[in-house]
């Protein structure tokens, strides 16, 4: 009988020491796992800033983060958050700056900006504009998957065109959104023309 408690004690220790040499592997493999998955996550973030970081490109101050801002691609709509941006930059921006990224940094495009801030309308100015559109044109009609071309864009309206026939449609410039340029595509959902 002792014999057996003495193999049942020594399959314990062997036992033991099995799982405590398992712990350690597997706590050596997930520390070099986290390692390069930090690495790759590094390199990952650091390819997106290339994607975003446009040389000449405009940007829209979206909001702020701890880290920096989130920015807005005004060609391609994309938001992403910028972290290598100078605190002197950022003590000047607020929402809706635009910025231009060039030569390796942003800086504000003032005009723009200014521009920008004096074609926003208020709440009630705006619902007042979209009712009257929707009254006057034919909009609510058409199918919600078509696709409007900017033909033309002046200080007032903007002239869109759609369908295989070219159907025109005159919109008031405070329904476009602000960046979109002649060859542009927008849709109407919800109200709104979107890029």
């Amino acid at each position: 009988m002792s014999l057996d408690l003495l193999n049942d004690l020594v399959n314990k220790v062997k036992e033991s020491e099995f799982v405590n040499n398992f712990i350690d592997e597997l706590t050596d493999y997930l520390k070099n796992a986290n390692e390069k998955g930090e690495t790759q996550l590094n390199k990952e973030q650091n390819n997106n800033l290339d994607v975003y970081q446009q040389e000449n490109c405009l940007y829209q101050v979206v909001d702020f983060s701890s880290n920096g801002v989130f920015l807005q691609n005004t060609n391609n709509d994309k938001i992403f958050e910028e972290t290598n941006i100078s605190q002197e930059l950022l003590d000047k921006i607020g929402n809706d700056y635009i910025l231009r990224y060039k030569d390796g940094k942003y800086i504000i495009e003032e005009e723009l900006t200014d521009n920008f801030m004096n074609s926003m309308v208020g709440i009630q100015e705006y619902r007042k504009i979209k009712e009257e559109f929707e009254k006057g044109s034919n909009i609510l009609e058409i199918d919600s998957n078509t696709k409007f071309n900017v033909d033309l864009r002046n200080s007032d309206y903007t002239i869109l065109s759609y369908g295989k026939e070219k159907n025109t449609i005159e919109v008031p410039n405070a329904l476009i959104p602000y960046f979109a340029v002649e060859g542009n595509v927008l849709k109407y959902d919800n109200g709104k023309f979107k890029k």
